[in-house]
């Protein structure tokens, strides 16, 4: 049943509008500065429609992982997201009291007029957050008029009350997608319906286990899986062949074993393989085959490279999770750097599911030019895999 969006709202001058957003932005481990903003200038357009139509804005959002406390990390304080949300939104944003939901952050919202914007603290700063608690939910769900999920990123998470009991408490009020999430599901059930021929799916990554069953549903969909990234010699040591000095559990060469069927088949491996000396990660050799002790596998090697980008430039659709390399580090990022690219000279229509994928896209500057960049790593994952998602079945039925 498709869902309500804001375009299905009306009247709402002055109404308060609780949006759930994903502005757990990655920071700098040292000075708790933003490094990527992506996910709130993917949050603009909603807000600003929104903002556009008389409403007044009550955003929220979780940021890192507090466990519920405060005065864990001061870096994780909602603050710097307040004024950069700001900032690119163009109007300034009014940052609640310290508790998520208390005295002052209620009556920051009462007091909210038509056009302003209210960003609470850290939902994860309250660790009812997490539980699905029904009277944190209560009390955040009465602050406002109408909900709006515009948080794609976190639409997975069935134990967040933001997500779940927030909107189950808001019952008889609107409750709606934004626009970022409306797109999203549309673009995945797009891919998954009836997507153009042939379809490609590249999957990097480090854990094999983790991602099985996002596995299984693409090798029910795709012409070809090509693999990338640590899961590499995760295959290569299912197959008996050396990892050099690679580190690799077993329960991940277990979930590669059960793959191994398919491999030669839909899935592909790389040929060759980049790799350093694990005493100082400086000198690098490509290995075709087996991997030297003292060395391991940081990226796709040239060969593969090649070979990969070939195919990306002669698919109809190509889908593509997970790094292939160590890209942080500009000497092993030519894999993932190249997937990139070839992905942005391809006449395929072109999609990148979230989290680090979606960083490096972006910082080698090819973002502009995919089809589309998802904002929700793990919820690109899990819907794909047609899990159903309990935030989604809150939102109001068309």
């Amino acid at each position: 049943m498709p869902k309500k969006t804001i375009h299905d709202l009306t009247n709402l001058q002055g109404k308060k509008v609780l949006i759930r957003v994903d502005f757990n932005l990655p920071l700098d481990k040292a000075t708790g500065e933003i490094t990527n903003d992506r996910r709130i200038r993917g949050a603009l357009p909603t807000v600003q429609y929104l903002l556009d139509q008389g409403a007044a804005i009550i955003a929220m959002s979780h940021l890192g992982r507090p466990k519920g406390e405060a005065t864990a990390d001061k870096n994780l304080k909602m603050d710097k997201i307040a004024a950069r949300f700001g900032e690119l939104l163009k109007r300034p944003v009014k940052k609640a009291g310290d508790e998520v939901i208390g005295s002052e952050s209620r009556a920051a919202a009462l007091a909210l007029k038509a056009g302003e914007v209210l960003l609470l603290e850290n939902l994860r700063f309250d660790a009812r957050e997490q539980k699905n608690d029904t009277d944190f939910a209560h009390a955040i769900a009465a602050i406002g008029d109408v909900y709006v999920n515009d948080a794609f990123g976190t639409c997975h998470n069935d134990k967040d009350a933001s997500m779940v009991a927030v909107p189950a408490a808001m019952t008889g009020k609107p409750r709606v997608l934004g626009f970022l999430v409306a797109k999203e599901l549309e673009v995945i059930e797009g891919l998954m319906g009836n997507p153009k021929r042939p379809l490609l799916a590249v999957m990097g990554g480090a854990k094999v286990s983790d991602k099985v069953k996002f596995i299984h549903a693409l090798l029910a969909k795709v012409d070809h899986l090509l693999i990338g990234g640590k899961m590499t010699y995760t295959f290569l040591k299912a197959q008996g062949v050396s990892v050099g000095n690679m580190q690799i559990a077993d329960e991940e060469v277990a979930a590669a074993k059960a793959l191994l069927p398919h491999v030669g088949q839909k899935i592909t491996l790389p040929v060759d393989s980049l790799c350093a000396k694990s005493d100082d990660l400086k000198a690098t050799q490509v290995f075709e085959g087996p991997i030297s002790t003292g060395f391991e596998g940081v990226d796709i090697g040239p060969k593969t490279l090649a070979a990969y980008a070939t195919k990306i430039k002669t698919a109809g659709t190509v889908i593509w999770n997970g790094p292939v390399g160590w890209f942080e580090k500009p000497a092993f990022s030519n894999g993932t750097k190249g997937i990139a690219q070839a992905m942005a000279e391809s006449s395929a229509v072109t999609v990148v599911g979230g989290g680090e994928t979606a960083e490096a896209v972006e910082q080698f500057g090819f973002d502009s030019k995919i089809t589309h960049v998802s904002t929700g790593g793990g919820a690109f994952l899990a819907y794909v895999e047609g899990k159903k998602f309990a935030s989604l079945a809150q939102i109001d039925d068309r």
